[in-house]
Parts: C-alpha cells; sequence; structure tokens
C-alpha cells in the first residue's frame, strides 16, 4: 500500500512539474520547495474549490481617482478593485520572468479571481480583462497582460500610498496601459 501511495504522489509531481514547465515564465518551477509548495497549496486549493461555489459575478474591476504625486490637488484615473482600492502593475511582469513572492508577496497583493467567466469592469475599458495564472496556481486578474495587484499600505478605498518613483517597475493601473509582454 505504501509503495501504491509512493508511486502515485510521484506520478503526481511529475504531472505537476509538466503543467508548471507548459505555463511559461509566470510559473515558478525552481526547486524542491517550490514543489513541495505547489502540491501543498494544489491540495489546498482543491479542497477549498470542492467546498465552495465559485461566485457567478464577473465585475471586480473599477475605476477611480487617486491624488497625484506629483502635482498637489490634482488627481488621475486608475483601476481600482470594486471596493475603491487602487490598482497597480508591475511593468516588469513577464519580460524578466518576474514573480511577486516572498518579501514582495508580503507587500503586493494579486487581484485573486475566483468567478466563473472572464473578469469585467463597471466601466467599459479601453483594454483586455482576462485571467492568468501566479506562481502558485491561483487565478488572478489581469490587464493587457499585467497581473492587477492592490498594495498593503493603502488602507482604505481611494488610498495610493505605494512609495513610487518615476523609474519604478511598480506603477499604479491606468485604463490607458499598453498591453505588456
Amino acid at each position: 500500500m505504501r509503495l501504491k501511495n509512493l508511486v502515485f504522489s510521484l506520478g503526481l509531481a511529475l504531472l505537476l512539474v509538466g503543467i508548471l514547465a507548459a505555463c511559461g515564465p509566470t510559473a515558478s518551477t525552481t526547486g524542491a520547495n517550490t514543489l513541495a509548495t505547489t502540491l501543498n497549496t494544489s491540495t489546498t486549493q482543491s479542497t477549498t474549490a470542492n467546498a465552495s461555489q465559485k461566485t457567478s459575478s464577473s465585475v471586480v474591476v473599477s475605476v477611480g481617482q487617486v491624488p497625484s504625486h506629483q502635482a498637489v490637488g490634482s488627481t488621475f484615473t486608475v483601476l481600482t478593485t470594486t471596493k475603491g482600492f487602487t490598482l497597480y502593475v508591475h511593468e516588469w511582469q513577464g519580460a524578466s520572468g518576474f514573480s511577486c513572492d516572498g518579501a514582495c508577496a508580503k507587500t503586493w497583493k494579486p487581484l485573486l479571481y475566483n468567478r466563473t467567466g472572464t473578469p469585467t469592469s463597471t466601466t467599459k475599458l479601453p483594454g483586455k480583462l482576462s485571467v492568468g495564472t501566479d506562481y502558485m496556481g491561483r487565478q488572478v486578474v489581469f490587464y493587457q497582460g499585467y497581473p492587477l495587484y492592490t498594495y498593503v499600505g493603502d488602507k482604505k478605498p481611494g488610498d495610493f500610498n505605494a512609495p513610487l518613483a518615476d523609474n519604478s517597475p511598480w506603477q499604479p493601473a491606468t485604463p490607458s496601459i499598453p498591453t505588456g509582454l
């Protein structure tokens, strides 16, 4: 019986490695720890998915105004969660195989998608919303090819507290952002 379980576990691990490899640069396939984390996460997600149904509403993004960091008293338009929290993108995502894990994941939280169908917005957007998979296998909302994140320092709707510089790869997600890599 133990041999059967071992063979099954190894087969499952190889299947997951194959799936992760097929996902391309957004999948993190480095080291045995990542594989173990992926196996544990997949098991937990399967259990959670079976225990709760996915919600049918696909509206997860809205558009709002946040204060400009460059011009006092002015605002600019950004994508937000439906609760009004500013959404951000990492402009190097995809180009360098970047994945927000470790210390990054403590500061930047992906906009997870646990619904059916394609994500939509409360406002018509010029770009495309889609669903992708992050390094942990979770469904994440993408806009123009970039995964969307919230910043843990934004405590209330309309906050724009992320410490960004002009050359920072982290930027607020604007409706007019060009298609990502």
